[in-house]
């Protein structure tokens, strides 16, 4: 290199005293610069022979063209002097053509920045720097990863402690956070160590709640209502980690540490200096951004701990009532609420107002508001108790109160409560993606291959005849190495990631982490949630049952309907008896059932609400509460004021509390119970109106809460009718659930309603088959959140993978699993840790891939444990969409299955990238080992370089672009750990096919230069002095391997589009992939025939025949690669052949049978 020959010339004293005096050989290794030959006198004097200077003959630093063989004629006693006399004198045997340098022809040679000596790295200044540099990278990537070793061992300690803890007696503490809803007074004042007894609006505050005592007893016992936040190292180690942690970006540093120490210590020229310059931008640029995505978490993480609420909140405590600070509250502690008050901790209600509703969205993302009662939940011995999730009696942290006032217990604080919970969830770290692994794997493939081939060329140059320096053994074992790197590989996956996620964006499917659109196309199981998903989130009345003039009921669509005596008198019914109300925009406002109901007899009716009710004021009302499951309205008939009056009493609510009021015959009975049951088994909700007429006193004051207390006549009562209301499946869920069965995806519906109406839902859209539900053995077709707290939970706190991987430390809980991931279809009645656990499940006894759909806050931890978490974005809270990996902008599954199709076509565009990134590797690592073998370089590293990073990283990133070849939606998943994106196959299509094919046109076309073959065969024992001639018909050849290899993979872009499909039929559809190419060879004729890239890049101009010659390749490897796929289909037509003459036979003896 330049920096080198400057050294050489300025400390040549130093080198010439330690060779032997005579007639040396010097082989001068140099770059871009002219070519000096030396002798060495006794007196260790210099002597320049010959001088020549050819500004037109830029050479690679791995060119070893300055040879010396001097005549025999001169001896050892020969000074200065001497040697030009005898140079003349012995002219028989002259010089063989000997160059050499003057200093001025250096210094125009070389660059301005390296013009001087001290310019150069390669002094102690520029070695003091390269060092430092090389050990900076080395010390960071060694600091990082043995704190990555550190952590993985803190974390199995802390799972281990854990583990150890779990096996000792729960603690009161804990059993009360999961039974709240089911004790009584007594058995919570005695966990609670309170005062509760008795506890009503009217006694407040008395001596209820904690003494000062026992709140400073509980202060130690459970601490302070605060979540505790996750260890949060500092960002700036997070972002060290992503920029130096990891195998490929210890590769790629390792990569960059070589050339740093190699321009540093034995010379640089601006190539060497800019190639690792440009390496660490690109991994330092990947790794920033990265960084930032994953910044995103700490706001998850924010959003949950401002949902705990920091106001000060009614407090009774030491017979007082206090105004706290929410982070002061304690478990015992009495809490009023009232509208509009955040629950700052999970509350068992003790006593409430009527109608007190309770909006738990942020939990749950379900909108309407829900009622809260203070009884406790009765469960007989034995009975699993019902999940925390569906009582009444319990208030959430995190939740609102927006009606009524509620006094309760504190029964959970910070990190115990259902949030606390979900935070924990939130925190764990979320699994690989698929895309991780791959590349993983990728890596290790080509770091061995790296490696070998590095370790070979070192080996062969060791051994090689014509015993190189060791810089020049360096350089071509580092090149050797360097052309198995894939430099690209980042920007291309990142690039061709955020072209996929784009094109996603336009099917409504925002990407929020771009490698899980590879994962997405993985994905073998979906776990989706019902309502606003699967279904509209609408609650819609579809049919009514009608009492006919004979009173034998019959079920009409809500169309057929209209107009009938009957039918209209179940719609007055539905008017009158209802807590809807229409607001003053004229939207209809309510709980959705009321709501449906009321659309639905407008309709019927012909008549608005508010006309009906004004023409029958309401007198009296009994609302509907959870325990009467009915409502009861008096109304007023006619205007003409007597002594007495008719009134019309109107009964609404549920068909077994209703029927049992009315007066019908055993046979009727019979059928009205047939009737429902049979629209409930179809997942109908049914809502029954009956009616009854009686005359009151003008003066007559209705009082009651209950058929049991009241003043009036609550049996006899006629039928009017039932309404069967449902949340009908979506337009389109269907036919998206059958594409997705068909592309080999399972949907696996997991939602909080009654298992009946899931599976009624989940047969209607094809997720539950006739077939499945016939079949008798399939026990755990249905799987409720009960039988999961019951028999899935592993025991001492045993995670489901170890489980899956030793089913003798539970196997019960083992069997219960491998069942629900075999057979299972519905998940009903789930808690959030429910969903957490069913993901883990399906990967640890399945090993699919799992997707998880969610669009509250209870659904977090599951999102951040699935694969891909999926999230609503028109119902879903901030923190799930936070959580979420994707997000559904119009709330579609059909979206899910744009985005399975788009995510499959991603990966397989990926594969036909890398694959043609990898088809020149062959072609540009033979040159170094050529070279032992005495060929001139065919290749120089700029010019590697200059294909890998100036032309083939584009075109890959032009494959994000290519359309399908053929339908992905008929291929089952491609599992990442089983069919890896790069796989044997692609290895020796690469390398041992593609790759020889562009080898063997390289080579013809780099010795179809004049002389190249009588350059290449001559005498290889050094010393070897190259001509004028000879070194342009060198640099000629260099430029014809170059274009040849550029033309190559101009063939292997086209190859790679297809895998069957022949070019002629698929076309050239991918617009960016011709404009790439087009731009590719722009740049190789660039670099070919403009001066200052013939100089920067050791290239000379070619002739048209020469073109022509080199470009054989490219039509060559299409045409290979065509006959190929040729047999490729007729050998996949006749596999499908043979696969239809034997399912033939079981055809016919089906239908024969």
């Amino acid at each position: 290199m330049r920096p080198l020959f400057s050294v050489l010339l300025c400390e040549w004293g130093a080198l010439a005293s330690a060779l032997k005096p005579g007639y040396s050989s010097i082989a001068i290794d140099a770059h871009n610069s002219h070519h000096a030959v030396f002798r060495v006198a006794s007196k260790g004097h210099f002597v320049r022979q010959k001088a020549s200077t050819d500004d037109k003959m830029p050479m690679d630093r791995s060119h070893v063209l300055v040879r010396r063989e001097l005549s025999e004629g001169l001896t050892s006693s020969d000074g200065i002097n001497g040697v030009e006399a005898n140079a003349s004198k012995n002219s028989s045997n002259p010089v063989k053509e000997i160059v050499s340098d003057i200093g001025h022809d250096v210094a125009k040679d070389v660059s301005p920045k390296l013009e001087k000596v001290a310019d150069g790295p390669t002094t102690g200044k520029g070695r003091f720097i390269g060092g430092l540099i090389c050990a900076g990278i080395v010390a960071n990537v060694l600091l990082v990863a043995l704190a990555g070793w550190l952590q993985r061992r803190r974390e199995e300690q802390q799972k281990a402690a854990a583990s150890h803890s779990s096996q000792k007696p729960a603690d009161s503490g804990m059993a009360i956070c999961r039974l709240a809803h089911t004790m009584e007074t007594k058995d919570l004042e005695q966990h609670l160590r309170t005062k509760l007894e008795g506890l009503v609006f009217s006694g407040l505050p008395g001596s209820f709640g904690l003494t000062q005592a026992q709140a400073a007893e509980n202060l130690l016992a459970y601490g302070r209502n605060t979540m505790t936040p996750p260890p949060r190292p500092s960002p700036w180690w997070l972002l060290m980690q992503q920029i130096f942690g990891g195998v490929f970006n210890s590769l790629l540093w390792f990569c960059v540490v070589v050339e740093i120490a190699l321009a540093s210590f034995m010379g640089a020229d601006q190539a060497d200096v800019l190639t690792p310059a440009i390496l660490a931008i690109v991994i330092a640029s990947s790794g920033m951004l990265q960084w930032w995505t994953e910044r995103q978490a700490e706001s998850m993480m924010n959003s949950l701990q401002q949902m705990q609420g920091g106001s000060r909140v009614a407090v009774v405590r030491g017979g007082q009532e206090l105004a706290l600070p929410a982070e002061d509250l304690l478990p015992g502690d009495v809490l009023l609420l009232e509208a509009g008050s955040q629950v700052p901790a999970d509350i068992r209600i003790l006593d409430t107002t009527d109608g007190s509703l309770v909006d738990n969205s942020a939990l749950t993302g379900e909108s309407v508001a829900e009622k809260r009662t203070k009884e406790t939940i009765k469960i007989a011995e034995g009975e699993l108790a019902p999940l925390m999730m569906e009582a009444s009696n319990i208030v959430f942290s995190g939740t609102s109160v927006v009606q009524g006032k509620i006094a309760g217990v504190v029964f959970a604080t910070g990190d115990s409560t259902l949030l606390g919970q979900i935070a924990k969830g939130v925190q764990q770290a979320r699994p690989r993606s698929s895309l991780e692994h791959q590349i993983e794997h990728f890596v290790h493939t080509i770091a061995v291959v790296a490696t070998c081939t590095g370790l070979l060329s070192l080996v062969a140059n060791l051994l090689s005849p014509q015993k190189l320096s060791l810089e020049k053994v360096i350089l071509n074992s580092s090149t050797a190495f360097f052309t198995f790197v894939p430099e690209g590989l980042m920007p291309t996956v990142t690039f061709s990631l955020m072209i996929a996620s784009r094109q996603m964006a336009r099917s409504q499917v925002l990407v929020r982490r771009i490698d899980a659109v590879e994962t997405l196309g993985c994905v073998s199981r979906l776990c989706s949630d019902k309502t606003g998903t699967l279904t509209s989130g609408k609650m819609t009345v579809t049919e009514v049952v009608l009492p006919d003039p004979s009173g034998e009921l019959k079920v009409l669509k809500l169309g057929e309907a209209a107009g009938l005596e009957s039918a209209s008198k179940l719609a007055r019914g539905g008017l009158l008896n209802s807590s809807a109300k229409a607001s003053a925009e004229g939207r209809l406002e309510g709980s959705p059932t009321e709501v449906a109901i009321v659309q639905a007899c407008q309709e019927l009716l012909g008549r608005s609400v508010e006309d009906i009710r004004h023409s029958e004021p309401e007198l009296f009302q009994i609302p509907f509460n959870s325990s009467n499951k009915w409502m009861l309205t008096v109304h007023s008939q006619g205007s003409v004021k007597t002594s007495s009056r008719k009134v019309c009493l109107v009964l609404k609510g549920a068909p077994e509390r209703i029927l049992d009021r009315c007066t019908l015959s055993p046979e009727q009975a019979a059928d009205a119970t047939k009737c429902f049951e049979q629209l409930m088994a179809s997942g109908k909700r049914l809502i029954c109106v009956a009616e009854q007429f009686f005359d009151v006193s003008e003066d007559f004051v209705f009082k009651g809460a209950s058929f049991q207390d009241a003043n009036f006549p609550t049996d006899n009562y006629k039928l009017c009718g039932m309404f069967a209301i449902e949340d009908p499946p979506k337009q389109g869920v269907p036919e998206a659930i059958s594409r997705m069965k068909a592309a080999g995806c399972t949907t696996i519906m997991v939602t909080g309603d009654h298992p009946s109406t899931a599976k009624a839902i989940a047969q209607r859209i094809g997720i539950v088959s006739e077939e499945a539900v016939a079949d008798k053995t399939k026990k755990l077709l249905v799987v409720t959140g009960a039988m999961i707290e019951a028999d899935g939970h592993p025991p001492d706190n045993l995670l489901l993978a170890d489980l899956a991987a030793k089913p003798t430390l539970a196997p019960s809980c083992f069997a219960f699993w491998q069942t629900c991931v075999e057979e299972t279809r519905v998940f009903a009645r789930v808690s959030p840790l429910n969903k957490q656990a069913i993901v883990q499940a399906y990967r640890a006894f399945g090993g699919h891939i799992v997707a998880m759909t969610g669009d509250g806050v209870n659904d977090a931890p599951a999102l951040k444990e699935a694969e891909v978490g999926i999230a609503m974005g028109q119902r879903g809270t901030e923190v799930a969409k936070e959580a979420a990996d994707i997000i559904l902008l119009d709330d579609d599954l059909a979206s899910v299955t744009l985005g399975l199709e788009q995510g499959r076509l991603c990966a397989e565009n990926l594969r036909k990238s890398i694959l043609y990134t990898m088809c020149s590797k062959v072609p540009q690592a033979l040159p170094t080992f050529t070279q032992l073998i005495g060929l001139p370089l065919a290749l120089t590293t700029v010019q590697v370089i200059l294909i890998d990073i100036g032309t083939d990283i584009w075109t890959a990133i032009a494959y994000a672009g290519q359309p399908a070849e053929g339908s992905l939606m008929q291929r089952p998943p491609r599992h990442p750990h089983k069919d890896r994106l790069v796989n044997s196959w692609m290895l020796v299509y690469s390398f041992a096919y593609i790759g020889v094919i562009q080898s063997v046109f390289c080579w013809s076309s780099f010795f179809t230069v004049p002389r190249m073959w009588e350059i290449s065969t001559k005498d290889v024992t050094p010393p070897v002095i190259y001509s004028e001639d000879e070194k342009l018909a060198i640099q000629t050849g260099t430029t014809m391997y170059y274009w040849a290899l550029v033309a190559g993979q101009v063939g292997a872009s086209f190859a790679a589009t297809t895998t069957e499909q022949s070019l002629l039929r698929y076309g050239f559809p991918n617009s960016w992939l011709n404009y790439f190419i087009v731009g590719e060879l722009a740049l190789a004729f660039a670099v070919i025939y403009w001066k200052q890239f013939q100089t920067a890049f050791g290239t000379r101009a070619l002739s048209t025949p020469e073109l022509a010659v080199g470009f054989m390749a490219c039509f060559a490897i299409i045409l290979i690669e065509e006959f190929r796929k040729y047999f490729v289909r007729l050998r996949s037509a006749a596999a499908k052949r043979l696969q239809l003459d034997e399912s033939a036979p079981e055809a016919a003896s089906g239908s024969g049978t």
